[in-house]
């Protein structure tokens, strides 16, 4: 007779040797210094077994459902400012089950659901400087062993991106109308250029290959140089802009929020029209133009959005402050000006215009709340929160094909977006594609969007460079962050409260930690067997329909508990022949686990410990 222990690894929370597959906890084999020798006739037994069992998290439409905001930190006395109507943020709605898995009940390992948690949340941000970067992991005790909770790592880029990363060619395509002809602009190495002579086409394009950074991100259009752009030069209308990505045709054919109406500035003297969030421009009597998509009460029962000038030569902050549009044709000012830009910081756009004889940028306007808000762009806002660059070209007499370059975007390169695919691209867009824009729109309707009434201090950046939100999470129906109609996944991520805005760890910076509260509850569902895998014992699972190398089936059920350390010994120990007429000659052992249907149980972690007990079968049972 002889016993044989075996273990994947020599004790709980060594994570040195789980890194090889030959030792996880579900699977290990053991090689032997020495060959071992087993009797011919022999028999085998499981004599005691130690695993460490995760368990598994049950959820349904019952307890499936929270929300996550990155936005102002809102007061939670329900009216001290800031309140939801102050912010320029929406709670963003997030469920643990996939369309397949409706009306069911999943079970999940820990791992398993960390990973769910962590896809879910990062499928649901809109954010271009936090999307794809959301971690969660699970939490353990000091020895790593034990499940104690989740951690969430909310992070945001801080980075510009590289300013090079500029749309590719042929990167632009229409932004007007779907019925346009075709060859109306060409984009080929950075250069946009107008290709036809009929002035009726309308020659404004979008980029939306990747969005622009909103932390110190950079968009800068060269207008004039004398070899690759001759726009201002030439006199022709140009607008440069950044823009949501309206990807639907509006009721009236064109590409702009079905919400928004095409302008209320009927002085505004442009030729060329397209949707933009924040725009500059020449119009067709030469002036310098600012204008931008805003809500304006007194209009249209209070119900849309419309272009807007920003009167910047009325901001004393200006470098064009005159009390009327800057003249971009007057002979001082001819040839001057090569360049526009626009610079964001979190909520701010700032634009400016280089001045190619100083070798200057010169202010054209941004926020500051010292003027009035007529004179500045509205805040970026999650409905334009990813945003693309635009530009328009129109023609004057000879001056029919002119081109600008881009020299500077800093687009974020993120290897999963696409502003075409439900929850690839922007907020906005998302919902478009499923016909919920209303949600865009009642955000659009607040104060801070109208300037008549906006007095909002724009949030700019924090110290470590990002934008100066918080991240929060809402595990439960909220009076404060709303609408958060159904939230109910409270205790299954772990939280006793109902709004997660303090973080363990990262406060004021770019990587934000919440933790859970407690240890969720977990359920042990499944059964496990081990397995010796290379020995002849014949075995039947009758479940399968196959032969198994199961060896004994372990309860996951006693009095005590169903998860963690759990020991199990047999009261009386089931011998099972191996079946061999001649002795073995044994120089390795090949343990696993698994369940019914033979898959590995990998609910399994830390260290596994089996005791063989081998012997010759007794001459009574020959």
């Amino acid at each position: 007779m002889s016993l044989v222990i075996c273990s994947n690894q020599e004790k709980d929370g060594t994570t040195e040797r789980q890194r090889q597959s030959v030792y996880n906890a579900w699977a290990f084999r053991n090689p032997l210094s020495s060959t071992m020798t087993i009797p011919a006739n022999a028999q085998v037994a499981l004599q005691s077994c130690k695993v460490n069992v995760d368990g598994r998290a049950v959820f349904s439409r019952n307890n499936h459902k929270f929300y996550h905001y990155f936005g102002d930190k809102l007061n939670l006395d329900g009216s001290t400012p800031p309140q939801i109507e102050d912010s320029t943020s929406y709670p963003l709605i997030t469920t643990l089950t996939n369309d397949s898995e409706t009306g069911q009940a999943v079970e999940m390992g820990v791992e398993d659901l960390a990973n769910r948690i962590q896809e879910q949340i990062r499928s649901t941000t809109y954010h271009p400087n936090a999307k794809e970067a959301f971690k969660c992991s699970v939490l353990r005790n000091d020895d790593n062993l034990d499940f104690v909770g989740f951690k969430y790592e909310f992070i945001q880029n801080a980075s510009n991106a590289n300013v090079n990363n500029r749309p590719a060619n042929s990167g632009f395509e229409d932004f007007y109308r779907e019925d346009q002809d075709e060859g109306i602009f060409s984009y080929i190495n950075n250069i946009f250029q107008r290709e036809t002579d009929d002035r009726y086409d309308k020659c404004c394009a979008i980029a939306k290959a990747q969005p622009f950074s909103l932390t110190n991100g950079s968009f800068i259009v060269e207008i004039n140089n004398g070899s690759f752009a001759n726009v201002n030069s030439s006199g022709v209308e140009w607008h440069v802009g950044l823009s949501r990505a309206v990807n639907q045709l509006d009721n009236d054919g064109y590409y702009m929020p079905n919400y928004a109406v095409q302008t209320e500035d009927d002085d505004l003297p442009f030729d060329e029209e397209c949707f933009m969030d924040f725009a500059v421009a020449r119009d067709n009597e030469d002036k310098l133009r600012c204008y931008h998509y805003i809500h304006d009460s007194s209009l249209f029962g209070g119900d849309r959005i419309m272009k807007k000038e920003v009167k910047y030569y009325n901001n004393t902050n200006s470098s064009f402050t005159a009390g009327e549009p800057f003249d971009l044709n007057a002979s001082d000012n001819a040839g001057d000006y090569s360049k526009v830009g626009f610079f964001s910081e979190g909520e701010n756009m700032k634009v400016m215009l280089y001045n190619g004889s100083s070798s200057n940028w010169e202010l054209i306007t941004e926020f500051d709340n010292g003027e009035s808000y007529e004179t500045f762009f509205k805040p970026i806002n999650q409905s334009c929160i990813c945003l693309h660059p635009v530009l328009c070209i129109g023609e004057d007499g000879n001056a029919s094909k002119c081109t600008m370059r881009i020299e500077e975007f800093s687009g974020l390169d993120l290897a999963d977006y696409d502003a075409t695919k439900i929850n690839k691209g922007g907020w906005f867009e998302t919902l478009e594609i499923l016909g919920r824009t209303f949600r865009c729109k009642e955000l659009e309707k607040r104060d801070w969007n109208d300037y008549g009434v906006n007095d909002r201090q724009y949030k700019l950046l924090n110290a470590s460079g990002g934008v100066n939100y918080s991240f929060v999470m809402i595990t439960e129906e909220s009076n404060i962050y709303k609408p958060t109609f159904g939230a109910n996944a409270k205790t299954i991520l772990g939280f006793n409260r109902g709004i997660i805005d303090i973080p363990n760890s990262g406060a004021g910076t770019n990587n934000i930690i919440f933790q859970s509260d407690f240890k969720p509850k977990l359920t042990s569902s499944k059964a496990i067997f081990v397995k010796l895998n290379n020995f002849g014992q014949d075995v039947v699972n009758a479940h399968q329909g196959n032969k198994s190398k199961i060896l004994c089936h372990l309860p996951r059920f006693d009095n005590t508990n169903e998860t963690g350390r759990l020991y199990f010994e047999p009261n009386e120990m089931v011998f099972i022949d191996l079946n061999n007429a001649q002795e073995l000659k044994v120089n390795e052992f090949d343990i696993s686990f698994s369940y019914i249907n033979e898959q590995y149980a990998t609910i399994l972690q830390g260290q596994s410990i089996v005791c063989l007990y081998f012997r010759k079968k007794p001459k009574e049972l020959m």
